[in-house]
């Protein structure tokens, strides 16, 4: 029973993101809370080609906190960046999982582990503010680490 317990909290923690069917691309907004937002853009980058080449990429660039885009643009710069070393492995990843490191009113970090198109796994520090935009405060991501190779391999 304690197991059962123990499982049933990893889970609790730790929710797999999933391919979904595109419709409209995501935008920033006070309804979405800091972990949807890097749902969608895991869910975004599992499947970067859907509907239209980088398109992936491009809904993570929508997220983007303001701060963030003046170091890692324009966008043909950020999609060079994300297909290059340390954040390759994002795209048309196999499965994410998310656990919350801290959530804060203004402030919240995730670490997330990927399962790459080869089978590794990849961990990653997902950091998201708060950007005041038109439509109202919104979770917008500040920083994500380069991927670190965890030395797991899924066969």
């Amino acid at each position: 029973m304690p197991y059962f317990r123990l499982f049933a909290g990893l889970m609790a923690s730790c929710i797999l993101a999933t391919p979904a069917a595109a419709s409209e691309p995501a935008v920033p907004g006070p309804d979405l809370t800091a972990r949807e937002v890097v749902d969608i853009q895991l869910r975004a980058l599992s499947d970067n080609d859907d509907p239209v080449p980088d398109a992936g990429i491009e809904q993570v660039w929508a997220f983007a906190h303001p701060d963030n885009r003046a170091v890692t643009g324009p966008l043909p710069r950020f999609k060079r960046m994300i297909k290059g070393r340390g954040y390759g492995v994002l795209i048309n990843h196999s499965r994410a999982e998310v656990e919350a490191l801290g959530e804060g009113p203004n402030r919240a970090v995730y670490r997330v582990r990927v399962v790459a198109r080869d089978g590794g796994f990849h961990r990653f520090r997902w950091q998201l503010e708060k950007a005041s935009l038109d439509a109202g405060e919104a979770w917008m991501t500040t920083g994500v680490t380069p991927g670190r190779d965890t030395g797991e391999k899924m066969l």
